[in-house]
C-alpha cells in the first residue's frame, strides 16, 4: 500500500491494552516499568463478559515514578472497578464526579498515600465521550519495587448468524509488544442456550479445558515470558434454528428490580438480488497506522464481497472529496480492482469534511437497494463538525431524498478514538453501525457486517411486558436485529410476581423474585442504558446540568465510569474533607511505621506536635479552630520525619462549617386521623449527616436517603391516643460538624 501519512500525530491518539508509560517517558520502556504479573479472570454469563484484569509492574531504577496507564475497551463494554495497591492493602476505586477526581489526585499525588486515577480519555468530557480510551494515572511506584492495578470490566457479546466471538485487548497498537513474566487466564462460559464449537481464535494462548458441556466450558492458561502479540479471542457457535425469549432477572434488597429480555431469532438464507454499493474511505491523516489497515481490510473485503450483477461508486474524502466515480459501475473484478489501485495511491494527507463526503455520496443515491458505507473514525474537522449538528444535517439531509431512492446507511468505525457517538446517529437513517479497535481481532466482526449487506433487519420488533405498570424505563441494547442475532432489552421492574413478556413470535410467562442475586450484572447493564440514552441527548441537545447530574448520579450508584466521573483510588478518610466547627477538633494522622515524629502546622499560625497512640496506631493532636475562622476548606502542613532522620511533607485538608444545614419537609397532606400512616420527604443539605423526625407522642423516626424519590424519605404512624388538635411536627438535620437545623410543620389530627 502506498497510502502515506505527512506527518506524525500525538501518542495520545493511539492506546494500547494494558500498556504503562512513565511520566517523563514518551513510550514504555521495559528497563524502566515492566510487566511482572498479568492474572485475567474472564465470566461469560449469557452474552454478558465479566472481565478482571490483575496486573503487577517493577520499578527497575532507584527513582519514584508515575506512571501512564493506557488501554481501550470493547465498543459494548463499561468499565466497572479499578484498584491500585499500597504495598499489601489494597484501595479501591471510588466513582467522583471527574473534575472533583482530579482535584484531589493532584493534591494527594506527591504524598506517600499512593492515590490511582482512572478516567475516559485525557483531554475532559468532551474527548471522553468521543472515544472508548482509557488512562489510569499511577503514583507513586516506588523504586525497586512493585506496583499493582486491578481493573475490571463488563461487555455484552453479540450473537451473528448463531456464532459468537469474545475478545480481550492484549495486543500492542503503537508501541513495541509488552512481555508478561507471568500470565494467566481463566474463563468459564455460561449459556442457557447450547453451546458448541468452543475454540480460541489464535494460537498465542492455547487454552487447557476442564469442563465442557452444552451450557458450560471451564478453560485455563498458564505461561510465563509470554509475548502479548495478539489479542485473547474465543469463538463459539449456539444451537439455534427457531425463535427464542429467555428472561433473566435480579432484585435484591426493597428498591426496583431489573430484567432482561433476549429474543433469539433464527438464521435465514443470504439475499440474492442486485445491491449497489457507495463506499466512503476516510483518507485522512487521522487515519493512519493500525487504523488505516484496517479501513483498507474492510474495504477489500467489502469491494471483492460484491457480485458482477452488482454496482459499485467510490468516494475518497480528507479536507476534500475525490469521487472515483460519478456514478455506480457494474462491479466486475477490474472495476474492483481499479477501486483499490485509486485507493493505494492516494496519500494521507488533511481534516475530514464528512459534511461534504457524505453530501457526494447522497447525490448518487438512486434506489433503495443502495448501501451508503462509511468506513472511518468518524473524526471531523470541517464543515459541521458538532455531531448533533452533522447528524441532524444528514437525517434532514437523507429525509429529503424520494423513500425509493433512500440509501441504507451502513458504518464500519475504526480505532480506538472512533467518534462513536456521531457514527451511531448516523447509522440511524436505515443501517447500523459496527466498529473495532485498533488492533482487535477483525474477522468476525468485518464478516458480520459484509453478510448484512443487501439483507434487511427484523421490523417493528418490540418487547411488551404485562402488567405494563410493573415496568418502567425499559431501554432495547442493540439497534437492528437480522436473523440469526439477538434482540435484547433491560428494564426495570416494581412489582415482583407473575409476569409475561412477548417479542416477535415468542411469548413466555415467568415470575420475577422478590430477591435473587443471580446475573448481578443486570444493575449496572440498565444503568448504562441510561446514561447512554442521556449522553446522546447531549450531543443532540447540548450540555444541560440535569441531564449531568443524573449520568453522575447513575455513575455512582451502578459504579462505572462515564465522561462525567472517575475511578479515584485513594484512603476513604482522604476523599471527604474534614468537616468542623470552630472549637476543639481533633487531628489524626495514620503514618508508615518508619515514621517517628509528626508536626501540624495550621494556616492560622499554630505548630503543634502529634502524639503516637499505640494502641490505634495513629498520630493525634487537638488543636482550637479560632472562632473567627470564616467557613471554607483549610489545608494543614505535616512534617514527618523518620528513624533515618529523612524529612517528608504532606498536607491534610478539613473544613469550618458552622452553618446550620437548610432542612425542607414534604407531607402528601396536612390532615390525618389516629392510627393513620404519615409519610414525609425531606431535603436537606449535602453535608447532612443525620436526619430525625418528631411528633408529639410518637418515638422518633430517622429519615433515609431514596434514590428512587431523590429525598430523604420516612413513615409514622400517627398515635392512636393523641387527642384532636393542631399539632408540631418537627424535622432536626445534624452535619457533619454537629451543626443542626430544623423545620416544623403543621398538622392536624381529626377527630
Amino acid at each position: 500500500m502506498r497510502l502515506l501519512a505527512a506527518v506524525l500525530l500525538p501518542w495520545a491518539l493511539f492506546a494500547d491494552a494494558g500498556i504503562i508509560i512513565p511520566s517523563n517517558k514518551p513510550e514504555p520502556d521495559p528497563a524502566i516499568l515492566s510487566l511482572g504479573e498479568m492474572e485475567i479472570d474472564i465470566l461469560i454469563d449469557n452474552q454478558v463478559a465479566r472481565v478482571r484484569v490483575k496486573q503487577i509492574f517493577q520499578n527497575h531504577t532507584g527513582v519514584v515514578l508515575e506512571g501512564r496507564y493506557v488501554f481501550a475497551l470493547p465498543s459494548r463494554a463499561i468499565l466497572s472497578d479499578f484498584a491500585v495497591w499500597d504495598d499489601v492493602v489494597r484501595i479501591p476505586g471510588v466513582v467522583l464526579e471527574r473534575r472533583r477526581a482530579e482535584e484531589i489526585y493532584e493534591d494527594l499525588k506527591w504524598q506517600a498515600i499512593d492515590p490511582g486515577l482512572l478516567q475516559q480519555g485525557e483531554r475532559g468530557e468532551d474527548e471522553a465521550r468521543r472515544g472508548a480510551v482509557f488512562t489510569a494515572r499511577i503514583v507513586p511506584i516506588p523504586a525497586y519495587g512493585a506496583k499493582r492495578v486491578e481493573t475490571e470490566y463488563h461487555e455484552s457479546i453479540p450473537i451473528e448468524d448463531l456464532d459468537s466471538f469474545f475478545a480481550l485487548p492484549l495486543g500492542p497498537d503503537a508501541y513495541r509488544v509488552q512481555t508478561a513474566d507471568r500470565l494467566s487466564i481463566r474463563l468459564e462460559l455460561r449459556s442457557r442456550h447450547a453451546v458448541r464449537d468452543f475454540q480460541p481464535a489464535g494460537s498465542l494462548y492455547p487454552l487447557n479445558t476442564a469442563e465442557r458441556s452444552a451450557n458450560r466450558i471451564r478453560a485455563s492458561f498458564e505461561g510465563v515470558n509470554v509475548n502479548l502479540k495478539e489479542d485473547f479471542a474465543v469463538r463459539w457457535k449456539l444451537d439455534g434454528g427457531r425463535e427464542r425469549l429467555e428472561i433473566l432477572a435480579h432484585r435484591q434488597g426493597t428498591g426496583a428490580g431489573f430484567f432482561q429480555a433476549s429474543l433469539l431469532t433464527a438464521p435465514v438464507a443470504a439475499a440474492t438480488q442486485p445491491r449497489t454499493l457507495i463506499a466512503l474511505f476516510d483518507a485522512s491523516l487521522s487515519m493512519q497506522w493500525e487504523k488505516l489497515e484496517r479501513s483498507y481490510q474492510a474495504l477489500e473485503a467489502l469491494l471483492r464481497s460484491l457480485r458482477p450483477a452488482d454496482k459499485l461508486s467510490l468516494i475518497v474524502f480528507n479536507s476534500e472529496v475525490a469521487a472515483i466515480h460519478s456514478a455506480p459501475v457494474a462491479a466486475t473484478p477490474g472495476a474492483v480492482d481499479q477501486a483499490l489501485e485509486a485507493v493505494r495511491a492516494t496519500r494521507l494527507r488533511g481534516g475530514t469534511n464528512l459534511e461534504a463526503a457524505l453530501d457526494a455520496a447522497l447525490k448518487q443515491a438512486s434506489s433503495p437497494d443502495t448501501y451508503l458505507v462509511l468506513l472511518g473514525d468518524g473524526g471531523a474537522t470541517r464543515g459541521l463538525v458538532h455531531n448533533g449538528k452533522l447528524a441532524a444535517w444528514y437525517r434532514t439531509r437523507w429525509n429529503q431524498i424520494p423513500a425509493t431512492q433512500r440509501p441504507h446507511t451502513y458504518v464500519f468505525g475504526v480505532g480506538d478514538d472512533a467518534n462513536l457517538p456521531l457514527l451511531r446517529m448516523l447509522a440511524r437513517q436505515g443501517g447500523l453501525m459496527e466498529w473495532v479497535r485498533s488492533t482487535e481481532p477483525a474477522d468476525f466482526k468485518l464478516k458480520a457486517f459484509l453478510s448484512k449487506i443487501g439483507r434487511r433487519p427484523l421490523e417493528n420488533l418490540s418487547l411488551r411486558a404485562e402488567p405494563a405498570a410493573a415496568f418502567d424505563l425499559v431501554y432495547r441494547l442493540d439497534e437492528s436485529t437480522f436473523p440469526g442475532s439477538a434482540a435484547a432489552w433491560v428494564g426495570q421492574y416494581h412489582k415482583p410476581g407473575a409476569a409475561t413478556f412477548r417479542a416477535g413470535s415468542q411469548s413466555v410467562s415467568v415470575s420475577l423474585p422478590a430477591q435473587s442475586a443471580e446475573h448481578a450484572h443486570l444493575p449496572r447493564t440498565w444503568a448504562k442504558a441510561r446514561v447512554d440514552a442521556l449522553l446522546e441527548k447531549i450531543e443532540r441537545e447540548g450540555e444541560e446540568q440535569a441531564t449531568i447530574d443524573e449520568i453522575i448520579a447513575l455513575s455512582r450508584k451502578y459504579k462505572f465510569v462515564t465522561p462525567y466521573t472517575s475511578f479515584l483510588a485513594a484512603p476513604r478518610a482522604l476523599l471527604r474533607p474534614r468537616l468542623i466547627r470552630p472549637g476543639d477538633p481533633v487531628l489524626r494522622v495514620k503514618t508508615d511505621e518508619s515514621i517517628r515524629s509528626v508536626v501540624a502546622m495550621f494556616p492560622f499560625g499554630l505548630v503543634k506536635p502529634l502524639r503516637y497512640l499505640k494502641e490505634e496506631d495513629v498520630w493525634q493532636t487537638r488543636f482550637l479552630a479560632p472562632s473567627d475562622m470564616s467557613d471554607g476548606t483549610y489545608r494543614v502542613q505535616l512534617i514527618l520525619r523518620d528513624k533515618q532522620g529523612r524529612v517528608f511533607r504532606e498536607s491534610k485538608t478539613f473544613v469550618i462549617a458552622s452553618k446550620a444545614p437548610m432542612v425542607r419537609v414534604r407531607l402528601e397532606k396536612s390532615q390525618f386521623r389516629r392510627g393513620e400512616r404519615l409519610r414525609m420527604r425531606v431535603s436537606a443539605s449535602s453535608t447532612t449527616r443525620t436526619i430525625v423526625a418528631r411528633l408529639p407522642g410518637a418515638a422518633p423516626v430517622p429519615l433515609r436517603w431514596n434514590p428512587e424519590m431523590k429525598s430523604n424519605t420516612g413513615e409514622l404512624i400517627v398515635p392512636g391516643h393523641l387527642p384532636s388538635g393542631r399539632y408540631k411536627l418537627s424535622v432536626h438535620a445534624e452535619d457533619f460538624a454537629h451543626n443542626t437545623g430544623s423545620q416544623e410543620v403543621a398538622i392536624e389530627v381529626l377527630p
